[in-house]
């Protein structure tokens, strides 16, 4: 897409969707510390949009930074790390292959947010931050993992067979 180039409205409403349903759903999740349906609406999005997706990624990011102010700012670059890192492989339809790179993803995700520790206090800082919430990251990584080697295929498929990009009613 150059400089000039415009999103087709069907395709920026679908975004705008997808970022409302990842920020919806992770609120009305958050009862349940680490489990959200983020990763799955990400990765769909990276399935369905492709680079696009970092639309999705950041939205959702700048939505969580607005309630949830510094705490969240590590999502500035989490979340578009997952989309960037998951681009090279939007044409696998492997279920396993996807829920894995999920799982990775959750419990990666403390040492990724660790690492503004280890710029502003050293490695002792990261560190500690780590390993205090490697729980968090394991209920995060499976929950991802299983949500995603269940639901994103067939959530894919219902898209591109109820959203085509066709003009037909």
């Amino acid at each position: 897409m150059s400089g000039g180039e415009r999103l087709p409205v069907r395709e920026l409403a679908e975004l705008a969707l997808l970022t409302a349903l990842v920020a919806g759903g992770k609120e009305a999740m958050n009862a349940l510390p680490n489990i959200h349906p983020v990763t799955l609406l990400l990765l769909l999005a990276v399935l369905r949009h492709g680079w696009r997706a970092l639309y999705v990624a950041f939205g959702f990011s700048l939505i969580e930074v607005s309630l949830y102010g510094a705490s969240s700012l590590a999502y500035l670059y989490l979340w578009p790390l997952l989309v960037l890192a998951a681009i090279p492989f939007r044409s696998s339809r492997s279920r396993l292959f996807w829920g894995a790179f999920a799982g990775i993803f959750g419990m990666s995700f403390g040492a990724l947010c660790a690492i503004p520790y280890f710029v502003i206090g050293g490695w002792q800082a990261a560190l500690s931050y780590w390993v205090s919430g490697i729980p968090f990251d394991l209920v995060h990584g499976i929950s991802s993992a299983v949500l995603v080697y269940l639901l994103l295929l067939p959530l894919h498929r219902l898209m591109e067979r109820y959203f085509s990009h066709d003009d037909k009613p």
